[in-house]
Formats: structure tokens, sequence, C-alpha cells
């Protein structure tokens, strides 16, 4: 089995790192299980970032039953979608957002590239703000911009090194933050406080509150969506489909929903400390610390994804060289660097940024979503020529109307129904303040784009050269 480097002997260490990047990933660079894909999403969501998010759902104003409730709700929605995405990666052998090119168009699909670009800086921020708190509440020997930079070296370290440390490393965190997590909610239940009684009322909560719970964690899971691919795509590609999706939706599910239950406990129990206080006050400094540790690898594979971004973009101009080390490393270095710069600047205001943060990436990405799964699913029906995700001048055009129409009008469909702090749509009132924008975003670009699609010539609609797996 040929290994995703090129092993080269006298290269020392840079034997071991990646050496590829948004290109097809040939056959005899493919390896790995579906149960693999399990162990990566157990390892990238038992972290104390839905730690946080659970806490969260409990602070803006739901009992811990109904937090419990949309938790699961949210969760189970949003981990279908990216669990389907990530079933991509192996037929298709290219990160995610490349393929959204036979959507939107070589061109078209540029701002694509710039949403997830931000999208990935964005959550390196939050996670190293997150893990700097923990770590001042074990010492204050150094301040949260110092915890910052300190905690940005080890997740440049195995990002060095690239996919396949990032997949031993998830593995790891599963077992050790899994295990951990365990313990801590055994030490909470033991701890001898009583849930005050509004936490444990099953009282019916307003409708915009439950659907803003639920939303949290749809977008949560979702924000995966774009990049889900970048960690499957060295699968084999007969990798069988249906065993793929259940590993990678159960990984998602149950750690996801354990995280987030354990942080929603916690909140209820001490509201007036927060998630990651109550783990200190409760566990002691050494969950503080494995808590600080959980989103390490969080961060680079944010970074590694980000640098496809650049990458992607880059590529409208030129063709990167296939295998290369630096390429993939320069924009690598720049992402996790502007992610370290925003942590640093906006630490002060973390809580309200990242909510607000969340509510805007829901309405974008759940249009993207629709068309991408329409048309992996439906239209072409996995059968894709791969040349034309890298040149121009391909069977996907520099510009795919179809797709960006779709896009619009799932956007546009999405305001009447928006219920944000900096934006409230004028239909949110008569539903109760839900906010049920994604739903109606999903279907309406979903059902546009699969009657713009039915409009295109048969002989367009499946591609030349189809990449297909057995199912």
């Amino acid at each position: 089995m040929t290994t995703t480097t090129a092993p080269r002997a006298g290269l020392g260490l840079r034997r071991y790192v990646e050496n590829r990047h948004i290109d097809w990933i040939p056959d005899g660079a493919r390896h790995g299980k579906p149960w693999t894909q399990f162990a990566f999403w157990l390892g990238g969501n038992v972290n104390i970032f839905n730690v946080f998010l659970g806490g969260f759902c409990v602070q803006i104003g739901l009992s811990l039953w109904w937090a419990l409730i949309a938790i699961t709700a949210g969760t189970l929605i949003g981990a279908l979608l990216i669990a389907l995405h990530a079933t991509q990666g192996p037929v298709l052998g290219i990160p995610q957002s490349v393929q959204s090119r036979a959507q939107f168009g070589f061109y078209g699909s540029a701002w694509f590239f710039v949403v997830v670009l931000a999208l990935n800086i964005g959550f390196i921020a939050s996670e190293l703000v997150i893990q700097a708190q923990s770590l001042t509440g074990i010492t204050t020997a150094l301040s949260m911009p110092a915890w910052i930079i300190v905690l940005a070296i080890p997740s440049v370290v195995i990002g060095v090194f690239g996919y396949r440390w990032i997949h031993a490393v998830m593995q790891a965190t599963a077992v050790i933050v899994g295990i951990s997590l365990i313990i801590m909610l055994i030490q909470g239940l033991r701890y001898g406080g009583t849930l005050p009684a509004a936490e444990t009322s099953l009282a019916r909560p307003p409708a915009g509150l439950l659907a803003a719970g639920v939303a949290l964690l749809v977008i949560d899971m979702l924000s995966f969506g774009p990049f889900v691919s970048d960690y499957s795509r060295y699968l084999p590609a007969r990798t069988n489909g249906r065993r793929l999706f259940w590993c990678i939706y159960s990984g998602n599910v149950i750690a996801t929903t354990g995280s987030c239950a354990v942080g929603a406990y916690l909140a209820a129990l001490l509201p007036k400390l927060g998630p990651v206080a109550a783990i200190g006050k409760i566990s002691g400094p050494w969950a503080l610390l494995v808590m600080a540790g959980s989103l390490i690898n969080a961060n680079t594979f944010n970074a590694y994804t980000g640098a496809f971004q650049l990458l992607a973009l880059g590529s409208m101009r030129r063709r990167f060289r296939t295998e290369s080390v630096t390429v993939r490393l320069i924009p690598f270095g720049l992402v996790m660097a502007a992610g370290v710069v925003i942590a640093v600047l906006g630490y002060a205001h973390f809580v309200t940024d990242l909510s607000n943060f969340l509510d805007d990436l829901l309405i974008l990405l759940i249009p993207w979503s629709a068309v991408n799964l329409t048309d992996y699913f439906i239209v072409r029906r996995r059968s894709y020529d791969i040349a034309s995700f890298f040149t121009p001048d391909g069977v996907y055009g520099k510009v795919a109307w179809r797709g960006l129409t779709a896009y619009a009008a799932g956007v546009a469909a999405e305001i009447p129904f928006v219920s944000q702090p900096d934006l409230k749509g004028p239909l949110v009132n008569a539903l109760g303040g839900a906010d049920i924008s994604w739903l109606i975003g999903f279907f309406t670009a979903a059902l546009i784009y699969l009657i713009l699609a039915a409009g295109q010539p048969g002989t367009a609609r499946h591609d030349r050269q189809p990449v297909q797996a057995d199912r």
C-alpha cells in the first residue's frame, strides 16, 4: 500500500510529511477503512467547544431537559447532512470545496472558497480562546494572548505532517477526552448540588428559543460540511458508501450529544460559573488541561482545510505541482496565523461574537449543502469528470448559472424567516419567534436546482468520464 507521502532515503522526518494537496488522490495512495472515520469524528467532537455549546443552550434560557432535546434534534439533523457530504470523498478523491466547482463553475465557486476560509479562521480563533480560558483556570502565569500563542504550536506541528497525523491524533483524542468527559459527568452528578427547579421543568419553552437551540446544533454539525470530504478522500474508491455513512453519522452524533449534554448539565448545576469554570470547580485542574488539549487537533484540521481554500483560489490562475510539501504548508501557516491574530485581538468579546458568527454561517451554508447534495445524489448520481474540476475549460464551465441561481434563491427564501440579533425577518413574529430559515433555505435551493437541472440537455447531466464506487 502506497502512503500519502513520498518516502525517500535520507530525508529524515520529511518522509512522513504529506506532500499532496487539492489534486485528485490516485488509487495507489488510497488507504483506510470506514471505522477510521467513526474514530475521527468521535475525536473531532468530544471537546470543550461542544461542552461550551451545550452550556450555551442552557444559558440562552432553555431548561436542562429542553436543552437536551434541542441538542439531540439539531445534532441528528446536522450530522445527517455532513455524513452525506463525506461519502463523496472516496468516490471523487478531492477536497469538498473543489467539488463544488461542478455546481457553481470553475470561477463561480470562488465565493464559496472565501466563505469556507472565513469559517476555518473563525473556528481556529474561537477554539483557541476556549482553550486559553481553560488554562487560565489552572494558572494565570501566562495571559490569555500568551496562552493562545502557546496553544497554537502543537496544532502547527501536527499540521506539518498532515493527513495521517491528523487522523492518528484524532483517534487518541477520542479515547482520552471521551473517557475524561465520562469521569467529569460522574463527578458532576456526585458533586452534591441540586438543580434549580427551573432547570428540571418540562414546561414548553417559547418556540423561538427552542428553534434557536436546534439551529445552533445544526450549524455546529453543518460547519464541517464544506470540508468533511477532505478527511475521507484518501479512502479507497470502492469503500462501501452505506458503511461509511453510518460510521461518520454515529461518530458525530455520539460525540456531539455526549459532550453537549455534559456542558448543559454543568451550566444548569452552576449557572453563575459557566461550563468551563464549572469543570475546574468540580473536577479540578486535570480536567481543564484535558479540555484545553481536546481542541489542539481541531485547530489543525481547520487550518489544513483553510489551506485548501487558498490553494483553490490560487489555482484559478495557475496549476500547482501535484506533489509539493511547500505548496501545502505555506497556506496552512497563513491560515493558522490569521486565526491566532483574531483570537488575540478578540478574546474579550468571544461569547457574543461566537453566537453571531454561527448564526450568520447558517444562512450561507444551508443553501450550499442543498445544491451540493442534490447535484451529487440526484442530478449527476455520483458521476463526475475529475479533470474538469481543475480547468475553466472543462465540462462544468467557468460559471454555472443554474447552481448559483438556486443558491441565491435559497438565501433569499431564508431572509423572511431569519431571527438573529442583527437581522429579523418579517415572518418571524407570526411563527412565535422561531427561526426556520434553514429549513426554508434548504428545500428552496434543492427544488430550484432540480427544476433548473431538468432543463439541461440529457448528455450534460452525467459527465463523460464517470468516477464511481461500488455500493
